[in-house]
């Protein structure tokens, strides 16, 4: 369940600040929360620690600070080295969350730095941070920064988020040749270009993303399969069944006045030689055929890694008159052509990008 809070959280008032506060009338505790055209008594706002490079525009405890990139104190980040190509914009809504004060109970003005762990909400804009680090963010399974490895970022913190869109929303990866740091985005490593869905900031359990089409297609060949080995079931049942029935309907009859006696090959003899060839053919062949059918589902579907290429063909059919011919990627058979497109792709169905928990 979510935390509630009140609208004017009295509580977090400074001991200093309460005992003012409770001494005053109705009137005046309105005017001192800003109502009735009183001004607003900031209580609730720390005091920014800024820098020279930095330029603040601030309203309550609200900032926009333009400056380098410092994630925490002004050493912080590169931009507390004073490193080149480390410009940031840092939004903040804010500062230290529910903590916020503007004096401690000893009456002193409260200072603060950025804190990406407790500031309420945050856009914070970099030209260069090891931003999965000043986060906490895990590594997941795609490509995470560090300090040998900074990137440019924008990232969004609050307790919600809401991406709203009144048509349509991408997440898109490797737009482009080069990064901002001036790296190449090579092949090479195709996994760094995916994206995680790690819920609870927890990566112990990462594993690709089900590809929904290529799922679609391994359970109807699975069903398929099911299907035929059905139809083979049936088969064999049919054929035992005949021998079966030739096996009990027999009669065997003596030359001396038609009296029974040992068995009769008449019919025994070729209802069992069809029965068997049938077995063998019509069932344990295709039984064998069934095998490698599956076997090739496991190998393109499960068994595949995400990169591998499966050819396939794609048969688009239309009406058309004529005997049977062949002539290129067109079969005609009766009254029907059917165009014979192959393509290669890759029938894995997970993800060899995206990834969850």
């Amino acid at each position: 369940m979510a935390k509630t809070s009140t609208v004017i959280n009295l509580g977090m008032m400074p001991a200093h600040v309460r005992a003012y506060y409770d001494k005053l009338d109705d009137t005046q505790k309105a005017h001192f929360l800003g109502y009735g055209g009183g001004a607003r008594d900031n209580w609730d706002t720390p005091q920014y620690i800024t820098t020279a490079v930095e330029k603040v525009f601030s309203k309550g405890n609200a900032f926009i600070v333009l400056g380098l990139d410092r994630p925490h104190n002004v050493l912080s980040g590169y931009g507390g080295t004073m490193g080149s190509h480390t410009a940031a914009i840092d939004i903040v809504a804010g500062r230290v969350g529910s903590q916020a004060v503007s004096r401690d109970d000893e009456g002193k003005l409260n200072y603060v730095d950025p804190n990406f762990q407790l500031d309420a909400a945050r856009i914070y804009i970099s030209q260069k941070s090891n931003v999965d680090q000043e986060f906490q963010l895990n590594p997941g399974t795609v490509g995470n920064t560090s300090p040998r490895a900074p990137r440019s970022t924008v990232a969004i913190k609050a307790d919600t988020l809401r991406l709203i869109a009144r048509e349509s929303i991408k997440l898109v990866t490797k737009t482009d040749w080069k990064n901002s740091q001036g790296g190449e985005l090579t092949e090479g490593d195709k996994g760094i270009y995916g994206i995680d869905l790690m819920a609870m900031n927890d990566d112990r359990d990462m594993q690709p993303l089900v590809k929904g089409e290529n799922l679609r297609l391994c359970l109807t060949e699975i069903i398929e399969v099911v299907q035929t080995l059905a139809d083979l079931f049936g088969n064999f049942v049919a054929y035992d069944r005949d021998l079966m029935t030739a096996l009990i309907g027999h009669k065997h009859y003596s030359p001396f006045f038609g009296i029974p006696t040992s068995p009769s090959l008449d019919d025994l003899v070729p209802r069992g030689a069809e029965s068997l060839v049938n077995k063998v053919t019509n069932v344990e062949a295709q039984s064998n055929l069934l095998v490698q059918q599956m076997i090739g589902v496991q190998q393109n579907y499960i068994d595949a890694p995400g990169g591998a290429e499966t050819v396939f063909t794609i048969e688009l059919g239309n009406p058309q008159a004529g005997g049977a011919a062949t002539q290129g990627p067109f079969t005609s058979r009766g009254n029907r052509t059917t165009a014979r497109l192959t393509k290669k792709k890759s029938l894995h169905i997970l993800s060899k990008y995206n990834n969850t928990n």
